[in-house]
This record gives structure tokens, C-alpha cells and sequence, in this order.
């Protein structure tokens, strides 16, 4: 349009999450297929040649098609953050640490999520929490974090089982002051470490322990929302491999539902897990393959939960068990009177009905 150079920030961000969503589905679309096609009861001729058509051809395609998604949704970030130094007049960071961490981003801190509102004071030493690596101590508040706070939970809780959780907050969040003001947190972007700085607060309907009281999960997120673009708003959104990846500067996988023997795999080797719900139909992306929305009233859809365990209930069925970042209590939404569980025990037949998607890192 006359007069406007550049791009509109806003929309740039909003086109990569919505292009890195459907590269999702897209994985989630080609993991159910190969599936279904390799265990259709179908024999002979026919069957092997469709069979070698899908692994040679299609599955190939969709790979393709769903990593080019992803490439361009990470490039119009990139154009993005380049767009946003350029409209404020600030360049990249000018050095880095002398500890070899890399660029650290100065102090600053993101505004509160209600203006009228002012910001929760986080007291003292926030890494002394007994229940830390405890899922049930995860109290979502009104931001759409759910992906971070289920990606580092299920971080923490397996560095908790492991007896390291304690070791990984000392080096990774640092106290400015006794009582702290203030806290350098270490978060990785493409697998570097980042200190990003921000006062010892939180935002009025952010995350909170099960107590109801701000906890160090109040300082990530307010460390995570500074350094995605200094709002909560920011963090409104994503998937939690990107968590585990922002927490743990290891590369996390991502992939379609899986089954029960490959979650348990994936525990028995150490891995941090969390799982995400059906998507809800979107009005401008009616594909044909386009995933059921979730068919339980107690499961909130487009969410993710920690994984707990996969373990043999005592009906002898095995079942997934799920903690939901709304805390044990659950929840509502708005306009729906269905109450949403806190914690979910599901076969695998249940859990494959609501839930297409698992991330996972390696935290060993």
C-alpha cells in the first residue's frame, strides 16, 4: 500500500504459527496413514504395489511438503525478528558474557497481561520447591502456554526422577540480590545458551503452583514471554517440542500420535514427553484429512499434557496417564459446562481418539 515499507510484524508471526501448525498435522496426517495402510488386512498384488507406491512416493511427499512448512514458518520469524530490530532501531547484540554462554539479553521484563493489574511479587529462592518436578504442581493461568508449561514439565519431572532437577535450576536460573529482585534465567535458541534477565515477578493470571502462589515456573515463563518478544502475548501459542528445546538446548522430536510401545520406549530411554490434543477445525482449512476434533467432554481440545506414565490399571488394561497443566482440579472452558479432568487414564484406543501428536527430548 502507498506509504508502507517493510512487513506488519504481527501478521508475519501469526503466518509461521499457522504454517508451523499445519506442517504438524501434516506429520500427523502421514504417521496415521502409514498405520492404517500397514495394517489394513489386505493381501497380494494390489496390496504391494499400493504399499510400495506410498512408501517410495507419497509418504516421501508429505515429509517433504511438511518440512518445507516448517523451514518457511522459521524463515518468516526470522524476517520478523530482522522486521521488529529494524522498526525499533536497534541492531543485534553487541557481545557476549565472559562465562561463553553468548549474547545475553539485557534486563527488561514483559509487561503485565492486564494493565489495571499490577505484577505478583515471586519471594525468595524459587529453586528450593520440594514439589518442582511434580506435574500436579502446574496451575495454568490465562495465557495459551500450555505447550511451554507441558514442555517443561515433563522436563523437570523426569530430571526429578532422575534425582538432577535441583543441579539443572542452579545452573540455569541465577538470583540477582538476597531476596532475589531479580533472575538470570539460561534459555537456548537453536541450541546456544541465552541469559535473559527479568524481575522477580509475575503476571496476574500467569502460571502458579498448586498452592496458588507464584513458583520458579513464574520466572520461565516470564523469562520465555521476554525472550520471544518481550509480551505474554508472545507465548500465546506454540508446540512443546519448541519448550523442551528453549529449556534444555537439545533438539526434541516431534511426531504424529504413536503408539503405547513407543511412548514407553521413549520413557524407558529417559526422554521428557508431553502429548497434544485434536486440533478444532479451523473455517479456512477444510482438507479432507483434516484430524476429528477430541470426542471426550473432560479433554480440552488443542492442548497439551505431560505425560505421567503408561502403565497397567487395575482392570489389567494399559493406559496412558496425562496431567493436564490446569493443575489436578481440571477446569472449565468458556461456554462449556463439560468439566475438563486434571489428570486422564486412557487406553490406547481413548488416547488415539483425542490425541495426535507427542513431543519428546532426550534429557540424559
Amino acid at each position: 500500500m502507498p506509504g508502507f515499507y517493510g512487513a506488519d510484524i504481527e501478521q508475519l508471526r501469526a503466518l509461521a504459527k499457522t504454517m508451523s501448525r499445519h506442517s504438524e498435522r501434516m506429520t500427523s496426517l502421514s504417521t496415521e496413514l502409514g498405520h492404517l495402510i500397514s495394517n489394513a488386512r489386505w493381501d497380494g498384488r494390489d496390496a504391494a504395489m499400493f504399499r510400495s507406491s506410498w512408501d517410495s512416493e507419497h509418504r516421501p511427499m508429505l515429509k517433504k511438503i511438511s518440512s518445507e512448512l516448517q523451514s518457511q514458518a522459521k524463515e518468516l520469524i526470522r524476517n520478523a525478528d530482522e522486521q521488529d530490530k529494524s522498526s525499533s532501531g536497534t541492531s543485534g547484540s553487541s557481545g557476549s558474557d565472559h562465562s561463553g554462554r553468548g549474547d545475553s539479553n539485557p534486563p527488561g521484563d514483559p509487561g503485565p497481561l492486564d494493565p489495571d493489574m499490577p505484577d505478583v511479587d515471586v519471594p525468595g529462592d524459587v529453586r528450593n520447591d520440594p514439589d518442582a518436578g511434580d506435574p500436579s504442581d502446574i496451575n495454568q493461568g490465562q495465557i495459551g502456554d500450555c505447550w511451554l508449561l507441558a514442555g517443561i514439565g515433563s522436563v523437570a519431572q523426569v530430571l526429578a526422577r532422575e534425582g538432577k532437577l535441583d543441579e539443572f535450576l542452579e545452573e540455569h536460573m541465577r538470583p540477582v540480590g538476597d531476596p532475589p529482585t531479580h533472575w538470570v534465567v539460561t534459555l537456548y535458541e537453536d541450541g546456544e545458551p541465552v541469559e535473559v534477565t527479568v524481575e522477580a515477578k509475575s503476571t496476574e493470571g500467569g502460571v502458579r503452583g498448586a498452592d496458588g502462589e507464584p513458583n520458579w515456573l513464574s520466572i520461565y515463563e516470564r523469562a520465555a514471554a521476554e525472550h520471544r518478544g518481550g509480551s505474554y502475548d508472545d507465548i500465546d501459542g506454540g508446540f512443546s517440542n519448541e519448550a523442551m528445546e528453549l529449556m534444555t538446548g537439545q533438539s526434541a522430536d516431534k511426531d504424529g500420535e504413536l503408539n503405547f510401545d513407543d511412548i514407553e520406549d521413549k520413557l524407558a530411554d529417559g526422554q521428557a514427553i508431553s502429548v497434544g490434543t485434536e486440533d478444532v477445525k479451523d473455517d479456512d482449512f477444510d482438507w479432507v484429512w483434516e484430524s476429528d476434533e477430541v470426542n471426550r467432554t473432560d479433554v480440552v481440545p488443542n492442548h497439551a499434557y505431560v505425560v505421567v506414565d503408561v502403565k497397567t490399571n487395575d482392570d489389567g488394561e494399559k493406559v496412558i496417564v496425562l496431567a493436564n497443566p490446569w493443575g489436578p482440579s481440571g477446569g472449565y472452558l468458556e461456554d462449556d459446562d463439560d468439566h475438563k479432568s486434571g489428570t486422564l487414564e486412557l487406553t490406547e484406543d481413548e488416547y488415539k481418539e483425542n490425541f495426535d501428536s507427542v513431543y519428546s527430548v532426550d534429557v540424559k
